[in-house]
């Protein structure tokens, strides 16, 4: 029988201790399982990075585990599964240019499972990224959800639910996954990079709660990015300085200029913050406090919104195919603008 799964490659998670934190989900889940509750389609959301396809993977292996402690890692579809090759699981992601669900994509999952399972006795898929599916494929997956055909268990994977039908919405049991406290991602970048504790709370404190976000930052790299950041927003912006800091971004891979992008939106919130009186664990920049004072000072409330628009703006193009010095010199150019 041909293997039509499509999957993540091979996957070294064993079990549900892989995943960090989300201590209450992970207990309704089991129990849910353990009482043969689970219902057809279920609704991971949260921001992105903090372990919800993760848990959508332990969660499908728990449901083809022949085992009492799901899932065991011994049985056959453990092991199929650990290999990437399970006959029965079906993964979907955003493709093409576009980065978008396609309806083929959808009707293609649909044909499959409308098949008897192989080895297991159900199907399970995952939809990754769920919010990126056109209009065409999201009304035929409502279809499915509304008649589903077998027993086939959907675990759709979101970073913004409201980008969701709200037909699907309501047909989905919908669980929140809520950003990793600081001392959580500060143990794990300590545990699993070996860094030391100043380092690794830095981390923490800019990775918003996000994992995947926390680790992007672990490389030299991207703290001097940071530190990139830090001196534009203290520079006198003037053309020649716009020329060589454009050229510099431009020359990196657009990910890193993303994240340039990023870091410099943090300030601008952090400043944020500070005019509106927050209190001072709420900064991602806690450590920078006489820094973030003095910028406070020389920026008007007004002047931050202007700032924090046209950050937001900066992160939104980069996502396109624009020539990034291009966009870089235009946001600099209008960032010295008095407003």
């Amino acid at each position: 029988m041909r293997c039509w799964t499509i999957c993540f490659g091979t996957i070294k998670m064993s079990d549900w201790s892989d995943i960090q934190g989300h201590i209450q989900i992970k207990q309704d889940l089991r129990q849910l399982l353990a009482e043969k509750r689970l219902p057809h389609a279920l609704l991971f959301t949260g921001m992105e990075g903090i372990g919800k396809k993760l848990t959508a993977q332990v969660l499908a292996k728990a449901l083809f585990c022949g085992g009492e402690n799901a899932p065991c890692g011994e049985c056959v579809s453990c092991k199929a599964f650990a290999a990437g090759n399970h006959p029965d699981f079906y993964y979907l992601e955003p493709e093409g240019k576009a980065k978008n669900i396609k309806i083929e994509q959808i009707r293609q999952m649909q044909s499959q499972i409308a098949l008897s399972p192989y080895l297991a006795d159900k199907r399970v898929v995952v939809i990754d990224g769920a919010e990126y599916m056109n209009e065409a494929a999201a009304n035929s997956l409502l279809k499915t959800l509304e008649e589903p055909t077998g027993d086939v268990v959907f675990i759709l994977v979101t970073a913004n639910k409201d980008m969701l039908l709200p037909t699907i919405l309501s047909r989905c049991m919908k669980i929140y996954f809520a950003p990793l406290g600081e001392n959580e991602i500060a143990a794990i970048a300590k545990r699993q990079y070996n860094i030391d504790d100043a380092k690794a709370r830095m981390i923490a404190r800019l990775s918003g709660g996000s994992m995947s976000k926390a680790l992007s930052f672990v490389d030299e790299e991207s703290l001097k990015l940071n530190d990139s950041v830090w001196e534009f927003v203290f520079a006198a912006v003037t053309a020649e300085y716009i020329w060589r800091l454009s050229d510099e971004l431009a020359a990196m891979d657009r990910e890193k200029v993303m994240q340039w992008a990023g870091f410099l939106q943090m300030i601008v919130r952090d400043l944020l913050l500070i005019k509106a009186g927050a209190d001072d664990s709420l900064l991602y920049n806690g450590n920078k406090k006489e820094e973030l004072d003095d910028l406070a000072a020389r920026f008007s409330i007004g002047r931050l919104l202007y700032c924090q628009e046209l950050g937001e703006n900066l992160a939104l193009r980069l996502k396109s195919n624009a020539d990034v010095k291009l966009m870089v010199q235009d946001f600099m150019l209008k960032w010295r603008e008095p407003k």
